[in-house]
């Protein structure tokens, strides 16, 4: 009897991603449980951008980016004067030129909500955030990515996400509306100071043709980050 015990709770207490996940919705809880302890509420890094065109280098930049738990990130191209970049905080997106606020747009960054927002925060908001996104959670089926058995959510005609079914970690989104699509791969994740970094980030056009990859540096995770910086009005000032 105390065999049988002990075995009851050493199954009651193993962790919730060795279950098979039945939905969309399972699965961003098992992503949260097996990540939230091991993960950043910030990120601070710099990263080599390269376009491409036709399997060729079309041009280069340097961007520098910081990011904030949920959702808040902030991009400045290629210096901190250059007064060109974006900022996404309150589910809106800010873009700057050379100094001057261009437009402001609903926008919510599914690729910061499913690659970063989704192991420290509750998991009903990130599944909330992700149908605003139109991903549909309902539907999950098993697959291949990047060389990784995965999970994959969402409509796999339309948009869906890709999960390492080993690591639990976000692996690959693709995106279709009306005739155009674009998919984005998190193509390799580094441990930096103990934590999982995606490192390389690559974009696919609406053609499936490679046209731009990051490559990260300077990757400092929870970092400390100057309370305005996410304030739209003080884009211009913001470093960090």
């Amino acid at each position: 009897m105390k065999k049988i015990l002990i075995i009851l709770t050493l199954l009651n207490t193993l962790p919730s991603f060795a279950q098979q996940p039945q939905n969309g919705y399972e699965l961003i809880e098992q992503m949260y449980n097996a990540n939230k302890a091991n993960w950043y509420k910030t990120l601070c890094f710099s990263q080599e951008v390269i376009y491409y065109k036709n399997d060729s280098i079309v041009g280069t930049d340097v961007w520098l980016e910081a990011y904030q738990s949920p959702s808040n990130l902030i991009l400045k191209f290629t210096n901190w004067d250059s007064g060109n970049g974006l900022l996404f905080t309150n589910d809106s997106l800010y873009t700057y030129q050379k100094g001057i606020l261009q437009s402001v747009m609903y926008r919510i960054h599914d690729l910061v909500v499913l690659g970063l927002d989704i192991n420290n925060i509750p998991p009903e908001t990130t599944s909330k955030r992700a149908e605003k996104c139109g991903y549909n959670l309902n539907l999950i089926t098993e697959g291949q990515c990047l060389g990784h058995e995965a999970w994959v959510v969402g409509d796999t005609s339309g948009t869906c996400f890709w999960v390492d079914k080993e690591t639990l970690l976000f692996l690959k989104m693709h995106r279709k509306t009306g005739e155009n699509s674009r998919e984005v791969e998190f193509a390799k994740y580094e441990d930096i100071n103990g934590y999982p970094v995606a490192t390389v980030i690559k974009f696919y056009n609406n053609h499936g043709e490679l046209n731009m990859v990051e490559k990260y540096f300077n990757i400092n995770p929870n970092c400390s980050l100057p309370s305005t910086i996410f304030n739209p009005v003080e884009f211009n000032n913001a470093e960090w």
